[in-house]
């Protein structure tokens, strides 16, 4: 992932966000597909939010923010969401213990974004509607 690496994915999409940090072993939800080239995008989305999710800022940068609500945009399906969610917890447990649960939680909030799921460690996938 190197510079992707704001994959945060923690990004927001409604549900998708929610998985983080705590267990990443947990995380990946065999059931639900990651589909080539989603992970990159959603990271490439997402990689202004890597300071903010570190702790290093106190709120999120607009870019952030734009990555966030576009993706939240773009995955509308319960089907796109959950494979997007899937994709966001493969990708950041590739970064923990680095990315912090408590700036993640706050993300939707800092971005304006309209999430429908908590954000939550070892958050099942495939609850996301």
């Amino acid at each position: 992932m190197g510079s992707s690496c704001g994959v945060f994915m923690l990004a927001c999409i409604p549900g998708l966000i929610m998985t983080l940090m705590l267990n990443p072993v947990a995380w990946v939800d065999a059931a639900i597909p990651c589909p080539p080239g989603v992970e990159a995008h959603i990271n490439r989305k997402l990689t202004p939010c890597r300071s903010f999710l570190l702790g290093q800022q106190n709120k999120p940068p607009l870019a952030c923010c734009t990555g966030v609500k576009g993706l939240n945009a773009e995955y509308k399906t319960a089907t796109d969401r959950q494979r997007a969610c899937s994709c966001l917890k493969a990708s950041f447990a590739k970064h923990q213990p680095a990315f912090r649960l408590s700036f993640a939680q706050r993300l939707p909030g800092e971005c304006n974004a309209n999430i429908r799921n908590t954000i939550i460690a070892n958050f099942d996938c495939s609850r996301v509607k």
